[in-house]
């Protein structure tokens, strides 16, 4: 429909109104019973993207999921997720997550015996994410002989990060498990060096930043065993042996000066006698 407004045409889409019943079925909606239950699941993987998801069983509706921020209009997901020709899920790239800020969403089914009611979910981003497990798993010994298990995460988000360490030796059932926050190290004191041990790494936002349970999965195994103990001792014992080279090689240098020394220079009381002899020779003549 054109309308005429100061000698021109604007033309009207039907976008305004679909956002004016969407808003006013969401309202007339929210405070009513449901047989559905809130089961779209949003969850921010590493902070790159997100993903909202739901089940699909058969014979139930084909949903559609309308998306919006307190201050932002209502808008359609643009990126399906299918199983079957079912949606089961909405897909959004980073540029589409804002943290701090209340993030709704409308899922919506319709088929051809009639109408489910919707329901109307709300989430805080910032709580949803989870992480990629650590990598770069590297295992040391110092020279305290204390065993240092470190991990690569990028500097600026360390603050914002809790992790978790777990350990067992060959001969334990259980794992020992540790916590640590804002740290990509664990130093592990006592240990048997002839033993062994397995560890593993998860991380997830920490309570400076959010307020979630989402866990990463665990990180692949390193281990640490008898062999890596003898071959870090080996190396310890290389790098004493190196260090001590410039101090032997001074020692030998300040030896040989001293032995030049007194080759080169007789002391006075050889330089006495040597001239008394010389002194006898002569009178004897």
């Amino acid at each position: 429909m054109c309308v005429k407004m100061a000698g021109k045409c604007s033309l009207r889409t039907p976008t305004l109104l679909k956002q004016i019943y969407l808003f006013w079925l969401i309202v007339l909606h929210s405070g009513e019973p449901s047989t559905q239950s809130n089961d779209v699941n949003c969850i921010v993987y590493n902070e790159e993207f997100m993903e909202c998801t739901w089940s699909h069983s058969e014979g139930k509706p084909n949903y559609t999921l309308y998306h919006w921020y307190s201050s932002a209009p209502v808008k359609e997901c643009g990126n399906y997720i299918q199983q079957n020709s079912y949606n089961i899920g909405c897909n959004f790239s980073q540029n589409e997550i804002i943290q701090f800020q209340e993030f709704f969403v409308y899922k919506n089914g319709s088929s051809d015996s009639g109408n489910a009611l919707p329901q109307t979910q709300s989430f805080q981003l910032q709580n949803q994410v989870k992480l990629n497990p650590p990598g770069d798993l590297a295992l040391n010994i110092s020279n305290n002989n204390e065993l240092i298990l470190s991990w690569d995460v990028p500097g600026n988000l360390l603050r914002c990060r809790m992790f978790e360490i777990r350990y067992r030796s060959n001969k334990d059932k259980e794992w020992q498990v540790h916590r640590i926050n804002s740290q990509a190290r664990y130093v592990l004191s006592s240990m048997d060096p002839e033993i062994p041990y397995t560890f593993q790494v998860r991380s997830k936002m920490n309570e400076y930043c959010a307020s979630t349970k989402l866990w990463s999965e665990w990180s692949p195994p390193v281990q640490w065993g008898r062999n890596d103990t003898k071959k870090a001792q080996r190396k310890l014992y290389r790098l004493m042996l190196f260090s001590m080279v410039p101090f032997l090689g001074l020692l030998i240098l300040l030896v040989c000066q001293i032995k030049n020394k007194r080759t080169c220079y007789p002391s006075a009381n050889q330089h006495k006698s040597s001239k008394g002899s010389q002194e006898m020779n002569e009178s004897h003549n």
